[in-house]
């Protein structure tokens, strides 16, 4: 169960990191490509690509950010701070131990 979490979680990172660091490029290259075949409608393809991937890169973050660790099953990145003063949420997105836990990011459950 620990490993397959595990394998779920790095499939969400990859595909975080591909959406976020392809956007400018697959954007420029549909615009290039539709721009030479329909270039009245260059603009709006362009525009419905943009949204689509950045929901697409919301949708991705949130699986990723929300990821449940393997042990407790609470959110490994992020936790409620209790404390009477604080009272918010305390997150890391590259916490390398779960916030609830500490159980150490790739680790077994055990």
């Amino acid at each position: 169960m620990t490993s397959a979490a595990w394998r779920a979680y790095r499939r969400w990172a990859r595909a975080f990191w591909l959406v976020f660091v392809g956007y400018l490029p697959a954007l420029a290259l549909t615009d290039r490509v539709v721009r030479r075949t329909h270039a009245d409608a260059a603009n709006t393809t362009t525009l419905c690509l943009a949204v689509v991937w950045m929901i697409a890169f919301a949708i991705v973050g949130y699986k990723k950010g929300n990821f449940a660790c393997p042990r407790c099953g609470q959110t490994f990145f992020r936790a409620w701070d209790d404390r009477a003063w604080r009272k918010t949420w305390r997150s890391n997105p590259f916490a390398r131990r779960c916030l609830h836990c500490g159980l150490p990011k790739w680790a077994d459950a055990a």
